[in-house]
Parts: C-alpha cells; structure tokens; sequence
C-alpha cells in the first residue's frame, strides 16, 4: 500500500474541509485506475479522511469514473449521474478516461468520458499512482472545485 503523506510538502497542514463522497466506475478497461483507487481507499480510510469512497451514487457528491467508456455502460454511468443528489461532479482518472487511451473507439468503445461531459477534475496517467490522485483531490478541492486539469 502506498504511503501517504499527512502533511504538504512545504509542511503546512492540510485545510479543513467539508466531506468530498465519490461514487467510483470502471467503465471499461484494464483496471489498473480502479486497482490505485483501491489502494487510496484503503489509505483515506485508515487515515480517517475527509475523502471517502462511498458504495452508492445516492450518497456521493463527486461521480469519479475510470476506464473507456463503453455502449453497455453509457446508460449506467447516466442512470448513476441522476441518482445524485444536489450539486453534481465529474472527474475522470487515467488515460482511458480521458481519450480513451489504447481503446479507440469501435462498435462497442466510445472513447474518453473527458470530450462527451463537461468535467470538474481531468487526471492523466496510465495507471496514475495513489498520490498522485490524491493530490489532484486535494489541490482540486482547495482551488474550489471550479475545474483543474492535472
């Protein structure tokens, strides 16, 4: 499991902030961003964190999707948006959420959630690690939740 650190690296501690829930899907893929999603959870939840995973969209503020968006998931991945509850995100994690990635689309791939939905947070990599989501949760959060771009 990856460590995480507890403070900034300048040193300073972390904000107070309201809760963040997110709401995880593959959508399609290899799995390697569920996989570091995973691993982070199971660090937020020892760490006693303001960031939780939760297991229904009906609890989470933040939907983060991972992997291509494929035809058969498209409507889940809609069915969920609209079970949120009040003001509603969006973040995509990892290369094939973004464009796609190795998965071009074809018959049964429609690529990247980053170019069909407006989203709040864009992260790249191919699997990009525990920190490094993490820390575009954290920076992304204290900018406001306006929209970052990592």
């Amino acid at each position: 499991m990856a460590y995480l650190d507890l403070f900034w690296p300048e040193g300073a501690v972390l904000p107070r902030m309201l809760p963040l829930d997110i709401f995880h899907m593959e959508t399609g893929g290899c799995t390697g961003c569920a996989l570091e999603l995973r691993s982070l959870s199971r660090a937020l939840v020892e760490g006693y964190s303001d960031i939780r995973f939760v297991s229904t969209p009906r609890q989470a503020s933040l939907l983060l999707l991972t992997g291509s968006l494929t035809v058969e998931m498209a409507p889940v991945v809609e069915l969920a948006w609209q079970a949120m509850p009040g003001t509603r995100l969006l973040a995509a994690v990892g290369d094939c959420a973004l464009d796609g990635g190795v998965f071009t689309p074809g018959y049964a791939v429609l690529g990247g959630v980053g170019s069909r939905a407006r989203v709040s947070l864009l992260l790249p990599g191919c699997p990009p690690s525990p920190a490094e989501i993490l820390d575009a949760l954290i920076r992304w959060r204290m900018q406001g939740e306006g929209g970052l771009s990592a």
